[in-house]
């Protein structure tokens, strides 16, 4: 019983320090190359306009997760471009509501409201590559 309760405790113990290991979320990449899934307040009020207005739609493979991903990432595959809108597909795309460009999203949704174009304006005009 003695030997048990000692194999136990060993085992335990040499389990705590796995807890102790990634703090971040960088989706799939790794954090010292994407960054905190968390970054900047622009970044933070962009995403929960993202969350609501795109990522229900935007879950599958060929888009990845959008509610997960990080500044970085959506700057490495190209849906923004730091400090240029006219550059940056997803603010196009967004934009295009109020354009009628075609393709314009979210895509048989509601129309993005002045404040949120606002936040995802900051965001990008904001964003460091």
């Amino acid at each position: 019983m003695n030997k048990l309760f000692s194999a136990g405790i060993l085992i335990f113990a040499s389990l705590v320090p796995l807890a102790c290991g990634k703090v971040y979320n960088s989706s799939t990449y790794d954090a010292s190359t994407y960054g905190s899934a968390d970054g900047s307040a622009n970044f933070l009020a962009a995403k929960s306009v993202i969350k609501t207005a795109c990522a229900n739609c935007h879950t599958r493979p060929s888009h990845q997760s959008w509610a997960g991903m990080s500044e970085k990432e959506f700057i490495a595959q190209a849906l923004i471009k730091p400090g240029s809108l006219a550059a940056s597909s997803l603010y196009t795309k967004i934009q295009g509501n109020r354009t009628n460009i075609p393709g314009n999203m979210p895509d048989g949704g509601s129309l993005l409201t002045g404040a949120e174009l606002d936040k995802m304006e900051a965001w990008i005009l904001g964003a460091t590559p």
